[in-house]
């Protein structure tokens, strides 16, 4: 069965399809610039900067399984499907979460820059995307640290073509976040190029580290971020 072979991929997938029913379900919105929810729904999980400024980190997490419309989840889980699989096969179940998780927070992380540079403090932001453009960030790292990069190598050249395509259709497309993109992208890169030595690695904790040193500059960059804007 392919569930059997894919688990992590359709779990993620069949989460944010059950998120996004639930809330259509129920007339509640992930966007609704609420700090706090109201009437028992979950209208407050989307990344509103101005709401992780008063203390709701977690939005970083929430946001990525909320979507803003059926056509934005379809692209994405099907984005999710391909990419997903690849990677999932590639670098293992665990592995493979962990950076679909840190591409995502790296994402959000990047928006909340980007808010505080161009002033959209209380524009709210949600989508899959960073953590999906982390996968694809993720390839790119691992084979640059394993110096097999090149754009002559047909998965790789396929890979980079995909990525140009999406960065193109962000800044031409309105409402969409390319902060988030490049920055999913970014924290991907960054957690398959410390994962590299790690995967044929005999040490018992090997398999951790590169989630420890990621997550560690992600809170890093947080705390920062706070420091600017409190």
């Amino acid at each position: 069965m392919a569930f059997s072979r894919l688990p992590v991929t359709f779990s993620l997938i069949a989460a944010c399809v059950v998120v996004y029913v639930g809330l259509a379900s129920t007339g509640a919105s992930g966007t609704v610039l609420n700090c706090q929810p109201t009437g028992g729904g979950p209208i407050a999980g989307s990344l509103i900067p101005v709401c992780v400024a008063e203390g709701q980190p977690w939005r970083l997490v929430t946001s990525i399984f909320l979507h803003s419309g059926v056509t934005h989840l379809l692209l994405n889980m099907l984005s999710l499907y391909f990419l997903g699989s690849f990677a999932e096969a590639s670098f293992g179940r665990g592995r493979f979460f962990a950076m679909y998780g840190l591409s995502g927070i790296a994402g959000g992380l990047a928006y909340l820059y980007w808010s505080v540079f161009t002033g959209a403090f209380g524009q709210p932001a949600v989508g899959a995307s960073g953590a999906i453009f982390g996968l694809l960030g993720g390839v790119f790292g691992y084979a640059i640290r394993r110096g097999t990069f090149s754009a002559r190598d047909p998965v790789i050249g396929q890979l980079l073509l995909l990525t140009g395509i999406n960065l193109f259709l962000g800044f031409s497309i309105p409402n969409v976040s390319n902060a988030a993109h490049l920055g999913g992208l970014a924290g991907g890169l960054v957690y398959g190029f410390l994962l590299a030595p790690t995967v044929f690695s005999q040490k018992r904790f090997a398999p951790f580290v590169p989630a420890v040193i990621t997550l560690g500059i992600e809170v890093i960059l947080l705390g920062v971020w706070y420091v600017l804007v409190l």
